[in-house]
């Protein structure tokens, strides 16, 4: 930032971006595992301490980028060179311990899913040695591999150092062959497995492998990285080989959120499945209510007597019951002249 013909604003960019994605991935994770299935292991408690040396990493880069990463080698001044190797050094630390943390990770989440094989359990703690064993000589040589230290980052201190482009190399093999081996090694398990469909066989071995992105991000790294070696501009190119590692760790971390988040994919489903069944039978129970109201008969005349016509309510008389006749027409003629009707006994 600030620096001419540099690549500080790319690698700035980066630096936010891809901590921020892989942050929400490993909070999802920690979610799934801490609240739905409630089945913490210590590869998330490997994978929460990764992203903290990812945080220092970018960090630490971000700072890299004010001190001449990404520049042109012509601008560069005897300080800044100085103050450019010192920086690179403290952010190539945490990018090894950043590497050691998503790969350990990966292989303690398949000792997890698959301990009950014995040859697999053996593959992976060989890896686990393998992989650890390099970055641990990778992260030792980083301030060691001088003698003084300070040359390191300081050349023009008398003293000598190892051959850094043998060194860089080597370690640029162990990382692109573990990481191969880390995607390949649940394929061997997961085809074994006595599942109900091939689509369903598939769907597990691609969320399981998606170490391979990781793979193919470190191939390109080490290919920059080899070129940036043995060119004349090799701080320029450092940049582009910098901001490259900042994608590796962060998807190698990224892969190994996605197997864990399958039950919390479950259980959205299933919530989502009750709340439109609950959605449904409440809107059914409420039309059925208001269909019963509106298509309820009328009542008859029958039963309101009063509102009915004389002519129905003579009519609604029952065909069976006897009516004197006589004694009504004899009522009627005299409560029209005044004269009170005889009392009839009724024997």
């Amino acid at each position: 930032m600030g620096l001419p013909w540099s690549w500080g604003h790319a690698i700035w960019v980066t630096c936010i971006v891809a901590p921020f994605v892989t942050f929400l991935f490993l909070s999802l994770r920690l979610y799934t595992r801490g609240f739905v299935t409630r089945s913490l292991a210590l590869n998330d408690y490997v994978s929460a301490i990764t992203m903290v040396f990812i945080i220092c990493y970018s960090i630490t880069l971000g700072i890299a980028t004010h001190h001449g990463m990404g520049q042109h080698v012509w601008t560069y001044t005897k300080e800044l060179s100085a103050e450019y190797y010192y920086w690179l050094g403290v952010a190539s630390e945490f990018y090894v311990l950043s590497l050691a943390g998503y790969k350990t990770a990966l292989l303690l989440l398949y000792l997890q899913l698959f301990k009950v094989n014995k040859i697999f359990r053996w593959a992976c703690y060989i890896t686990l040695f393998y992989t650890n064993g390099y970055l641990f000589c990778n992260f030792i040589t980083e301030f060691l591999g001088c003698d003084p230290p300070a040359r390191t980052y300081n050349k023009s201190i008398p003293g000598h150092c190892i051959n850094t482009i043998a060194a860089n190399i080597a370690y640029g093999v162990g990382h692109m062959s573990s990481d191969l081996i880390i995607a390949i090694l649940p394929l061997f398990m997961v085809w074994r497995l006595q599942l109900k469909s091939f689509k369903e066989k598939l769907g597990i071995s691609l969320v399981l492998t998606s170490g391979f992105l990781a793979w193919a991000v470190a191939c390109a790294r080490f290919i920059i990285s080899t070129y940036d070696m043995v060119s004349y501009d090799r701080t320029w190119y450092a940049g582009i080989g910098f901001m490259l590692s900042v994608l590796e760790i962060n998807t190698g971390l990224i892969c190994g959120c996605t197997p864990a988040l399958k039950p919390l994919f479950h259980s959205i489903k299933d919530h989502s499945q009750r709340w439109s069944e609950r959605y449904s039978s409440r809107k059914h129970s409420t039309s059925g209510r208001t269909g019963s109201s509106a298509s309820r008969p009328m009542k008859s005349a029958d039963s309101f007597p009063h509102m009915a016509p004389k002519d129905s309510q003579s009519s609604s008389t029952p065909r069976n019951q006897s009516v004197d006749h006589e004694a009504y027409s004899y009522r009627d003629s005299n409560e029209k002249y005044g004269h009170a009707a005889p009392h009839h006994n009724v024997v």
